[in-house]
Parts: C-alpha cells; structure tokens; sequence
C-alpha cells in the first residue's frame, strides 16, 4: 500500500504506515455469531413497531439537532448527572477519537486491551504507550505508574472491564490515577457496564480529570452507533471543540431516546440473562482450553489445540482469534449449544 501511494507516502506518519486498517473477519456462512460483543436477542415485535412509528416522525430532510437535546436530557434522567457534563459520540471509537484529538499528547493504556486505542492515537500523530499485563491478564499498577511518570501522558484509558479479555481490573484504581496525576485525563471506559455491574460514576464530582465513557452498543443498540461521555462540564466543553456538529444522526438520536425511555428495563433483562448464560458457558468451554474470568459479555479462551478459531469458522461459527486467546461472545444458549457442538466435532 505505501508503494502505491507513491510520492505521498512520506507525508503519512511513519506509525501510521506501518499498521494496519481495523478488520474483522467474517465466514462466508454464519450459523452463530460470537465475534463482536452484541447483545445477541433481537427487539420483540412489539418495540420495533414502536420503534418504527417513533423513527417516522423524524425530519430527515433536516440536518440533526447538532445538541442532541432529546437525547442529552434522556441520558441524563438515566445517569443523574447534569446534561451539561455529557458529550456524544458516533460510538465509543469516535469519543475515543475525540479525547485523543482534544488532549494532545502521549496515550496511555494497558495491553492487550481495545485496539481503538493505539489506532486513535496513530491516527493523530501521538505517541501509544502500551503498559504490558501480566500472564493472566493482570494489571500491573507499580508499572502503570512507573509509564506515567516516564512518559507522562495526556490521557490514560483503562477499559472496565477490559476488552478482548474480559477482565476486570480495580476500579479504585482509576481513581487514584485521577487523584494523584490532576494533569491527565483518566478515562474509565465503562462500554460493558450492563455485565460488570460496576461504574465510577458516583465519583465523577471528586475527580475534575475523570471521563466515564459508556455505549449503548453492547445492550442491544449496537447499529445505533451512540456513545457518550459524562464528565466534568470543563471537560465536556473542551470534547464539543474537536467534536463535528451533527455527529449523531437524526435517526439514531431518536431511536436512542426510545431506547432509554420505552426499552431500557428489556435491556437490562437481556443483559442479566447473558450474565447467567456467560456463567454456565465458562464451565462448558473449560473442557477445552484455559478460560479466563470475565466480568464483559465475552470469554477469552486458551485452547488446549492450535486453529480451533478456523475450524469453527469452517462450520459457522463466529469467533474473535487473537495471538493470546480465543474471544468468545457470550450468546444464546441456542448458540452456545451450537458452539460446543462445533468445538466437540473439532475435538474429535
């Protein structure tokens, strides 16, 4: 790709040149799909005819409202926080993107954690400072310190709980961060609030510094592509700066205030059952491989035998295959049937 850019490859940022685009990888047939973190129940007929009469109201040929008013009101009964500490993203890559872009600097993060991290960075000509986990996933706080003091970033993100992985790291932790460094943004990505049940928000008041980042993509919206993040009013003015104004479509506006307002308990049904689902499918997959705690709606998964994410590939099953483990969407139990199926055949 560089030697077909010809003379314009030296204008492109070294790091830049040297990744790779965002991919994911897909069977030609898919009879369960476990590779990208979905909620996997579809909305019941009821809602979607709700839904649909709601989305027809919309004025589409008017540019969105550039505030999201509806919507920035509705987030606000559901977190309590003021609508003026809450900014919208087109998902959690765009506030992502947004952070980096309005605080420029070094980003830091531990690794492997969500891929955005260092591709938002690269993309915006800063450097990614990537802190090692430990064998088993573990944070290392003393080597997390240690990267801030040598490096010292403009922003830290710590995914909670984190993906690929699952894990879920000390909460108190971010917050110590935020405590001890008043000059970095502490970012508490909260992306799989609705599995760990765990949030910093409540301390959002104490830590000027602090952005919790949240989306509706893993509850059952993730089409919707609306993220956002609540923070100190400072903050959110500066994230408006770098933000484009009509970010957030119309459309996806309005079907998110349905969502809060109309489906949000169904949501958090949904969810509870794959909280139960992910339990009895560990306990499944553990005839297989390592399977590491996960507090997200995923497990990662160490195979006992090489190429088990190609072999169920071949036979519909979608999965997410990294260079440490196996990440497993937590599914229906349909699903989950059909995966353990699957995995007995390759066993064979």
């Amino acid at each position: 790709m560089n030697d077909e850019l010809g003379a314009l490859a030296a204008r492109v940022p070294a790091a830049l040149r040297a990744s790779v685009a965002y991919h994911v990888p897909q069977p030609p047939v898919v009879r369960a799909k476990l590779d990208a973190n979905e909620l996997p129940y579809g909305w019941p007929p009821e809602l979607r005819a709700r839904l649909g009469a709601a989305l027809a109201e919309v004025a589409l040929e008017r540019y969105p409202d550039p505030r999201a008013r509806a919507l920035r009101g509705a987030v606000a009964r559901v977190t309590g926080v003021g609508e003026d500490q809450i900014t919208f993203g087109n998902g959690s890559d765009e506030l992502i993107a947004l952070v980096c872009a309005a605080l420029a600097g070094p980003v830091l993060y531990p690794w492997p954690s969500f891929v955005y991290y260092r591709l938002s960075a690269i993309a915006r000509g800063v450097p990614a400072i990537e802190v090692p986990l430990g064998d088993r996933f573990e944070l290392d706080e003393a080597a997390f310190e240690r990267a801030i003091a040598e490096h010292r970033p403009s922003v830290v993100f710590l995914a909670l709980p984190n993906n690929p992985t699952g894990t879920l790291w000390r909460m108190d932790f971010a917050l110590e961060l935020a405590g001890r460094h008043r000059d970095v943004a502490i970012v508490s990505d909260e992306a799989y609030l609705a599995y760990s049940g765990r949030t910093n928000l409540p301390a959002l008041a104490d830590h000027p510094n602090l952005i919790v980042m949240r989306t509706l993509s893993k509850v059952g919206l993730a089409g919707l592509r609306v993220g956002f993040t609540l923070s100190s009013p400072a903050l959110a003015a500066l994230l408006d700066k770098v933000r484009p104004p009509y970010n957030v479509s119309a459309l996806d506006q309005r079907a998110a205030v349905f969502a809060l307002d109309q489906a949000w308990s169904w949501c958090a049904a949904r969810a509870a059952e794959v909280v139960a689902e992910r339990a009895r499918l560990a306990r499944e997959l553990a005839r297989f491989g390592e399977v590491f705690p996960s507090e997200a709606n995923l497990l990662l998964v160490r195979f006992a035998r090489p190429g088990v994410a190609d072999a169920l590939a071949a036979r519909g099953i979608a999965v997410r295959s990294f260079p440490f483990g196996t990440r497993i969407t937590v599914g229906t139990p349909a699903e989950s049937a059909l995966l353990v199926a699957a995995l007995d055949e390759c066993a064979r």
